[in-house]
């Protein structure tokens, strides 16, 4: 329950920045090539040794970029695992860096990793992670993952009528 309403606010967050792809008032664009930020909540996370397990990982992955652009954006997250290997500046040949945000004893905490091998099965999300923070991950609920910039260009985007711009792939 709390993925889908974490999920909720987020996207309804986007829906007031830009329309939906599906919004007919927009004028379809190709997407400019940006530096992408994703977010992927999830109802708890496990950690274990090197790997990090989101459970009950919300099916869509939030985008967006900085200036000057600032555009929105969303794709699947299993469609957001199958791109990790795509491009020159891909993931998996530049490994992203990210901020693990969980509720564990009652206290919120971020923890900096850097992310490699992504497997979605079902709702459940794995990645194996390098600390680069000051202390490693723990378990915990309410989990939010901020993953660093990725270059990228192959989708599509609807302008809408103030001007701002929601892609996907």
């Amino acid at each position: 329950m709390k993925k889908l309403l974490s999920a909720t606010l987020v996207a309804a967050s986007l829906a007031m920045a830009a329309p939906a792809m599906a919004d007919s008032a927009g004028t379809q664009v190709n997407m400019p090539a940006a530096n992408w930020l994703f977010v992927q909540a999830a109802d708890s996370v496990t950690v274990d040794g090197n790997k990090i397990v989101l459970k009950g990982v919300a099916p869509q992955t939030v985008m967006f970029t900085d200036r000057p652009e600032r555009m929105t954006g969303d794709t699947t997250t299993a469609g957001f695992v199958k791109l990790w290997n795509d491009g020159k500046d891909s993931f998996q040949k530049d490994p992203p860096n990210a901020t693990l945000s969980v509720t564990a004893d009652g206290t919120t905490k971020a923890f900096v990793v850097e992310l490699t091998d992504p497997s979605l099965s079902g709702d459940t999300l794995t990645y194996t992670y390098k600390v680069l923070g000051t202390e490693a991950p723990v378990s915990g609920q309410a989990a939010s993952l901020f993953i660093d910039w990725w270059y990228a260009a192959p989708g599509r985007c609807v302008r809408g009528p103030y001007g701002g711009l929601h892609c996907g792939w």
